[in-house]
């Protein structure tokens, strides 16, 4: 029975007040609609299509009825049925969406459509996009055919050459989930078609769980993938999209009047769904004060409950609702202020300047600081971070290709299984007057995967941690001097290495941070902190001889950018054993992502103390100090306490991550996407003449050029890679979110940006070019801002 809007009953105006009118906003944009008009129809084949006649006026009445007050637009679908004038029904729609400035099209497409008469239509009628469907597929099977098969390589030629919108009903069983899909989607987004901007209709069409479920990482790899989420009325997929994908890339969608506006739904029966109205069955509701609604709300209501479950805000519902549209098609509401002519990362760069107001430094982290990387245009701020991927205050999508986190986030930002994990955590409430389980469940843990240690303390970060470690050897030792390479962060006990007694600059040069000044450490620390070089094993004995061997602690990295030479760290072994000074690692930026527990256990030197923070927890805050009984037992004669070192959600966070760390054998991957980057760097400094020089473990690499110029060109290097949605920098530290997809992004970009990089080295000017940007150069080590 063709839907009216007599359809609309009480018990459907009873969910728009009491479920539906607070969630949607007061703006709507439905991507997703069809209009139709039967006098399109071949002669004959009016009487085996039930469609009923939809036009502008009908949509917008009906929009009038389902959201009121609302003002609504619309991206408009030709209506797909078999003998179809398909020219007169695309002339007919576009005339009709003309009458709403805001609203748009895609052109209905056949592969019997002439290349020639789109790209006309499209030119001179204002298409933005195209509309296939798999009813028309050149193999006559509608249920199992392949996207070329419906939209012809020729027509996609057109849509990648004028950058069109593609609105796609996937064919094949299992929807996006399909291999061949997945393949194709592939192939088409990242080689042959990658101006194509893709709408994967119907969550992907997964009217049921299953498809979306299995495919989510895959799909959130490429590029140019938007999904609408018209007609699906289970509440999983949204779920999946909700959770798993960027918000920015998920419009809203209802498919129409006669898929959705009527009372019923899509019922997911496992994984395979129905169409099911109850017009066409004798149902009974004796037990039901309610009665079944129309199809759009109870896709609305799983539309409400799946952001309250994936913890949406109120701006994110808006994002899906019409700002997302509104930026894709430029449409423009009643009240929106017009576009303005304003530098990339507008919102972005202001944020920093409130921050330089407010905050002393700028960030909490020198690392964090954009003039670390290319001052005026580092986007410092992000709204959404997700696998590799950050969205800046401004909604630019960008693949991080630095540090992941400065190294915290070694599954991937948000990861699921994490964030699952901590999520239920908070829900039962992380911390309270007792004592949360988690901390022993992870220091047996820690014990577990280090036979030699048998105890553990914890902190949240691992500067604080590192300041444990020494007090807990000081006191086990009643010693005050510690011997140290390396970096191991921003506390007195560091510090004071540049509180030379003999006047000696800056004696932490060399040990990854140069130019920190010890202001406002005490000057009675002087003498206390000793530094030696990595590798050297000469220097840590003259510590040992200077101070008749009672030295508290010898502290280091197992290893930083390369292996120790043979017997370097066994010496260090014996001279602390021969001593009695405690030796710790410091595996806070080692540990994990080259070897699962540390790189100590690869060499197999079992220090006496070690230390763990960032990728022990995956971005939430979690630092360990584990060590043998003999030397742990200091911390109970020294005051070593604080509140929330025992909330619960660090140790939850990082007993999830550690367990899925051991699942995904983390080690593998990082050694084999660090080595494509090394391989890619190797390759196209080659090609390009630039002089690079690639240094670091393949889990903890660093770009160097070798130029007089090298921050200058460094910062270059940035700016333009930003252009192409990508962050870049100096270093690559991979995660287990990073594949192959980013790499051959990276490198195709990249590629781009040495060539010009060669240019600027043979013309002088890279300057000019920064300044051109925006960008002055990046600092190359602590500086006081301004």
């Amino acid at each position: 029975m063709p839907a009216s809007l007599n359809d609309f009953s009480s018990h459907d105006q009873q969910i728009w007040d009491e479920e539906l009118q607070d969630f949607v906003p007061d703006r709507v944009f439905d991507a997703h609609i069809h209009l139709f008009n039967r006098a399109h129809l071949k002669a004959g084949a009016a009487d085996e299509v039930p469609w009923t006649n939809v036009d502008l006026r009908s949509i917008q009445n009906w929009a009038a009825r389902l959201y009121p007050g609302r003002e609504t637009h619309f991206l408009v679908l030709g209506t797909p049925t078999r003998d179809l004038d398909v020219m007169a029904h695309n002339r007919w729609c576009i005339e009709q969406v003309r009458q709403d400035p805001q609203s748009r099209m895609n052109r209905l497409v056949t592969p019997s459509c002439q290349v020639k008469e789109i790209e006309r239509d499209v030119r001179e009628l204002g298409y933005v996009g195209l509309k296939p469907y798999r009813l028309y597929s050149v193999t006559g099977d509608i249920a199992q055919c392949r996207i070329h098969e419906f939209l012809t390589h020729e027509q996609l030629e057109l849509a990648n050459e004028l950058g069109l919108w593609v609105t796609m009903h996937l064919s094949r069983f299992h929807g996006c989930a399909d291999e061949s899909n997945l393949s194709d989607l592939r192939e088409f987004t990242q080689q042959r078609y990658p101006n194509v901007k893709w709408i994967l209709a119907h969550c992907a069409r997964s009217f049921t769980y299953w498809p979306i479920r299995q495919a989510i990482e895959q799909l959130r790899d490429l590029p140019n993938i938007w999904y609408d989420v018209s007609a699906v009325t289970d509440i999983r997929p949204l779920i999946t999209l909700f959770t798993r994908e960027n918000i920015g890339r998920i419009f809203y969608g209802s498919d129409g009047v006669d898929a959705t506006y009527f009372h019923g739904q899509y019922a997911a029966l496992g994984r395979a769904w129905q169409y099911v109205d109850i017009d066409r069955f004798q149902l009974q509701f004796p037990h039901c004060d309610g009665r079944p609604i129309l199809a759009i709300y109870e896709q609305l209501l799983s539309m409400k409950q799946a952001a309250d479950i994936a913890q949406l805000s109120s701006q994110d519902v808006e994002r899906i609702f019409w700002k997302n549209a509104a930026t894709a098609f430029d449409v423009r509401f009643a009240g929106q202020e017009a576009p303005v002519s304003e530098p990339k990362g507008t919102l972005t760069q202001a944020m920093y300047a409130r921050a330089k107001a407010r905050i002393p430094g700028g960030t909490q982290l020198l690392s964090k600081r954009p003039e670390m990387f290319a001052p005026g245009v580092w986007p410092a701020y992000y709204q959404d971070a997700r696998g590799c991927e950050v969205i800046d205050l401004d909604g630019r999508r960008f693949t991080d290709m630095t540090t992941s986190g400065i190294g915290s986030c070694l599954l991937g930002y948000a990861d699921p299984d994490v964030t699952k994990a901590v999520q239920r955590k908070i829900s039962r409430g992380s911390m309270s007057t007792l004592n949360a389980p988690e901390e022993v469940e992870l220091a047996e843990l820690l014990v577990e995967i280090h036979p030699w240690a048998e105890q553990a303390r914890f902190a949240r970060c691992g500067g604080e941690a590192m300041s444990v470690a020494v007090r807990i050897a000081r006191a086990a030792t009643g010693r005050d001097p510690v011997a140290f390479c390396g970096y191991h962060g921003w506390s007195d006990w560091y510090l004071a290495a540049n509180l030379s007694a003999d006047g000696a600059p800056d004696q932490l040069q060399g040990h990854l941070l140069p130019g920190l000044d010890p202001a406002g450490v005490p000057r009675g620390l002087s003498g206390t902190a000793l530094p030696f070089t990595y590798n050297k094993l000469h220097e840590l004995e003259q510590h040992f001889d200077r101070h008749n061997g009672k030295l508290a602690a010898v502290i280091m990295e197992p290893t930083r950018s390369s292996d120790p030479d043979p017997g370097f760290l066994e010496g260090v072994r014996k001279l602390c054993d021969r001593h009695g000074a405690v030796m710790v690692f410091d595996e806070i930026s080692s540990g994990w992502r080259m070897h699962l527990g540390g790189m100590h256990l690869k060499y197999g030197i079992a220090p006496d103390m070690a230390v763990f923070a960032k990728a022990i927890s995956n971005g939430h805050p979690m630092a360990a100090i584990i060590g043998r009984r003999r030397v742990m037992d200091a911390a109970q004669t020294s005051f070593i306490s604080s509140t929330y070192w025992t909330e619960a959600v660090g140790p939850t966070a990082a007993v999830a991550t550690i367990r899925k760390l051991q699942r995904v054998g983390i080690a593998a991957h990082t050694q084999r996407i660090g080595n494509l980057m090394r391989d890619v760097w190797t390759s196209l400094g080659q090609q390009s003449g630039v002089p690079l020089k690639v240094t670091g473990h393949p889990a903890l690499l660093h770009l160097g050029i070798h130029h007089e110029q090298a921050p200058a060109l460094g910062t270059l290097f940035t700016v333009r890679m930003l252009d192409h949605g990508i962050l870049a920098g100096s270093g690559f530290y991979p995660t287990y979110a990073h594949g192959e997809a980013q790499i051959a992004k990276y490198r195709a970009a990249a590629e781009v940006v040495f060539r010009e990089l060669a240019d600027a080295i043979r013309a002088g000017d890279v300057l000019k070019r920064l300044d051109a940007a925006g960008a002055s150069v990046r600092h190359t080590g602590f500086a006081r801002l301004t």
